[in-house]
């Protein structure tokens, strides 16, 4: 006897939010993943309900576009023979070393201000740097 071969048609299907088949548990990745995905569908209708009111057709946004297109092309030659200077090179490099630490900076000041607002296990507030509570 053969083995049986199931046939059938794979459909993409939208899954609710808290979706009890899959074990994502408490990782703050999957948590970043689904507020940042809820957000870009947010914009994504917003964008389409203004413009479908009162945005440009089908064939300007082709047009803007293709116009797009070659402006990138532009800039991406003129970035690739810069970059072969060697005094550019050094200093896109110090320019993105400032770029990363003040990045750095202001994600370590948000955790911060994040832990302030965040009630410790039992209700109580995590006390600052100076010991004292928000």
């Amino acid at each position: 006897m053969g083995a049986k071969q199931l046939v059938s048609t794979i459909q993409e299907v939208e899954t609710h939010e808290n979706d009890p088949t899959t074990e994502r548990g408490d990782d703050p990745w999957n948590t970043f993943h689904d507020e940042f995905g809820g957000l870009g569908k947010r914009l994504k209708d917003t964008y389409r309900k203004a413009a479908s009111a009162n945005g440009p057709s089908e064939e300007e946004i082709k047009e803007a576009f293709g116009t797009l297109m070659g402006a990138w092309d532009q800039v991406a030659e003129s970035v690739t023979t810069a970059l072969k200077d060697p005094e550019v090179r050094e200093r896109l490099k110090a320019a993105v070393s400032s770029f990363a630490s003040a990045v750095g900076n202001t994600i370590s000041e948000l955790g911060d201000e994040l832990r302030e607002d965040e009630p410790a296990p039992g209700g109580q507030h995590v006390p600052d740097e100076a010991g004292e509570v928000g």
